[in-house]
């Protein structure tokens, strides 16, 4: 038997942005059929081929998005945090997932049955279009983030992923938590791991960051948006 979802569940996947269109109770419908998953560090939660049975939402830990080589070799597509989706944009494209998924760490995800959900936008087609209105934005910003990392160097794709995951300790000074091992970070942001920690350590000799373990601490977060380095 699957754990209900909690009370902080509803709460923050209303502000999600798929949902954002919806009414109160429109949300709570849409919902009604959602359950919990647990996986453990490294557990699979779909392979590339399966079908398309649900939308995830992760409410604990980190999910990651990737596809395997026939030789093993994997590639990060995207590592999936707290309060964050994904798999809806599939769902409705029916067929089967095009890529893994699988927990980097310890994680809870909130599972949205994807056969009810359609039936139930499928009563009236006005619910429909509340939520594409929130699909539609949320691909303009994917396609504005494409179109810039797209343009960057390998270093400065770094620098860029630095400072979008970085959040502010109780000093105020801006911290990023690495939530993946170099070799994921590295492929996840299109750099062989040797050229992430060698940008990295440069970062560290030049006095931009200070590295803690898993930890970086950005010394001038503005500073650091104009930095140069060499790839």
């Amino acid at each position: 038997m699957t754990p209900p979802l909690q009370k902080s569940d509803f709460e923050a996947l209303r502000r999600a942005y798929l949902f954002s269109g919806l009414q109160d109770d429109e949300y709570l419908e849409a919902i009604g059929h959602a359950t919990t998953v647990q996986l453990a560090p490294g557990q699979l939660l779909f392979s590339q081929g399966d079908p398309v049975n649900a939308i995830y939402w992760v409410a604990e830990g980190i999910v990651k998005l990737f596809r395997a080589s026939p030789q093993g070799d994997e590639k990060v597509i995207e590592l999936v945090g707290a309060n964050r989706l994904f798999a809806e944009a599939v769902l409705f494209m029916g067929g089967q997932f095009p890529i893994n998924a699988a927990a980097q760490t310890q994680a809870r995800l909130v599972a949205i049955n994807g056969r009810e959900f359609k039936a139930w936008l499928g009563q009236d087609v006005s619910r429909c279009f509340r939520l594409m209105s929130g699909m539609s934005a949320r691909m303009h910003k994917l396609i504005n983030e494409i179109d810039r990392l797209t343009l960057m160097k390998g270093a400065d794709r770094l620098l860029q992923y630095l400072l979008d995951h970085s959040d502010p300790d109780e000093t105020g000074r801006q911290k990023v938590e690495l939530e993946a091992p170099k070799q994921i970070i590295a492929s996840r942001i299109g750099v062989k791991p040797e050229t992430l920690s060698r940008l990295l350590h440069k970062l560290a000799d030049q006095g931009y960051i200070e590295i803690q373990g898993s930890t970086l601490f950005m010394n001038d977060a503005e500073e650091l948006r104009g930095v140069r380095l060499e790839t």
